[in-house]
């Protein structure tokens, strides 16, 4: 069993120093006097900082539990409106493509009723991304009509 009289010199001199750098931190912070301070005043960050261990560790944080995957990088930054856009998913291509894509949807011929019922549902997702597009379009242009006026 290793005694403290048996440690070298060194390990004394490193305590010494983390004593030290605790008591100067201490003093710069004022951490006893931290007790005085009123509850009313109160100083929020609403930008979240990684802990000194994920820093260390180099582990991502990330806070949406719903997604598997890293954000691409400086997504957060992105201040994006959701009416700065005419259209919900642009993925698709232009509204000729999607029409495109519609009409090769009906030209399909469906041989069991999975498929059918398959169908049915993508007609109804592009019935609703029409519905919800031109929903869009009609606020962007009341957006419009509220900057000009």
């Amino acid at each position: 069993m290793a005694d403290l009289r048996d440690l070298d010199i060194s390990i004394h001199n490193q305590y010494a120093r983390r004593i030290n750098l605790i008591e100067t931190i201490e003093k710069e912070y004022h951490v006893k006097e931290a007790s005085t301070i009123p509850a009313q005043i109160r100083v929020i960050d609403f930008y979240p900082k990684p802990t000194e261990m994920d820093i260390l560790l180099g582990m991502g944080n990330v806070r949406n539990p719903w997604a598997f995957f890293f954000p691409p990088p400086k997504f957060r930054f992105q201040r994006r409106s959701p009416f700065g856009f005419f259209r919900v998913a642009p993925s698709l291509g232009s509204f000729s493509e999607e029409e495109e894509t519609e009409k090769e949807l009906d030209e399909i011929e469906c041989e069991t009723d999975e498929e059918k019922k398959e169908k049915a549902i993508l007609k109804n997702c592009f019935g609703q991304i029409k519905k919800i597009n031109s929903w869009l379009g009609f606020i962007v242009g009341r957006v419009g009509q509220f900057l000009q006026g």
